[in-house]
């Protein structure tokens, strides 16, 4: 029986593979580690549909993203609201922020389009939707609630996720998005961002994330149609002609957290079974680290 099994690969996985000291084996269903760093290459684009930046007020956070190759620095985002700047501390990575999730899992095995669909807590075996059948002593959930809920069949804990549409905009080289980053006044759009504000090296493409509302009402939408109206709402901010050569976009969902949950880093729901994750400990990026990292250390006790 395998000491320790961890499914999913975003940053609280992350954080768990790089301080557990024991062997573990992982398993993703997607075809890629991030989660919610999610980037995307077109030829030499980068765009980054997911988490845009990471901030951090730990110690053992800073040092981890550091290790990852991730740039520190003050960034200048454009408060539409207050018609001013704001001037904020944040990480990024040039190669798209899915690779500070990537470094956790350097020396480990990742199987991935390992999707689980049964759980059997009486037998501690994983069932997988390829027929794999997998023992566990130890089984660590980094996955979003609604999935943990469906396999666990009764979960003491509230969350809700919202949806959230990305739309990534790839320019010609006369093209141009003015900021490097803005927060609109708007109703129909959310953020914008250039992709200088993480690498200045590559062409320029636009990220667009729609608002909560424009994002329900659109979620279910074919792509031509949310693509159409997120160009026609890109140029209520700026005021050059935006040369698009390419376009695609990405549907994720972010963890609107129980505040009461915020003061614990992880749930022990049983004996052999343990869930990490950004909606247990609080929406950012550093939340989810500090709870993968929490649980390993505890478990290296």
């Amino acid at each position: 029986m395998s000491a320790t099994i961890l499914i999913g690969s975003g940053i609280s996985a992350s954080a768990f593979s790089h301080h557990f000291k024991g062997d573990v084996e992982i398993y993703e269903k997607a075809s890629r580690v991030g989660g919610r760093l999610c980037a995307r290459n077109y030829k030499e684009f980068i765009i980054q549909f997911g988490a845009q930046y990471a901030t951090s007020s730990n110690s053992i956070f800073n040092d981890y993203l550091s290790k990852t190759g991730a740039k520190n620095f003050t960034a200048s985002i454009y408060i539409e609201e207050k018609n001013t700047y704001e001037e904020k501390n944040i990480w990024t990575h040039e190669k798209g922020m899915q690779f500070i999730a990537d470094y956790g899992f350097l020396n480990r095995k990742i199987s991935f389009n390992s999707e689980v669909i049964k759980i059997n807590q009486k037998n501690n075996k994983i069932h997988f939707s390829d027929g794999t059948i997998v023992d566990y002593n130890k089984l660590i959930l980094s996955i979003p609630h609604p999935q943990a809920l469906n396999l666990l069949g009764e979960l003491d804990y509230e969350c809700s996720f919202e949806p959230c549409l990305a739309i990534g905009l790839c320019l010609e080289k006369e093209s141009s998005f003015e900021l490097n980053a803005i927060k609109p006044n708007n109703k129909a759009i959310s953020w914008i961002a250039s992709s200088r504000l993480f690498n200045k090296q590559i062409p320029e493409s636009v990220l667009i994330h729609l608002s909560p509302k424009s994002s329900k009402e659109m979620y279910d939408e074919n792509k031509e149609t949310i693509i159409n109206f997120a160009t026609e709402e890109i140029h209520n901010f700026t005021s050059s002609n935006l040369n698009i050569i390419h376009a695609d976009i990405f549907k994720w969902k972010y963890a609107l957290t129980n505040k009461k949950m915020n003061q614990e880093r992880y749930i022990k729901y049983s004996d052999s079974i343990y869930l990490i994750g950004d909606w247990i400990n609080g929406p950012r990026i550093e939340n989810a680290f500090l709870s993968g990292y929490s649980l390993a250390m505890d478990l290296n006790r």
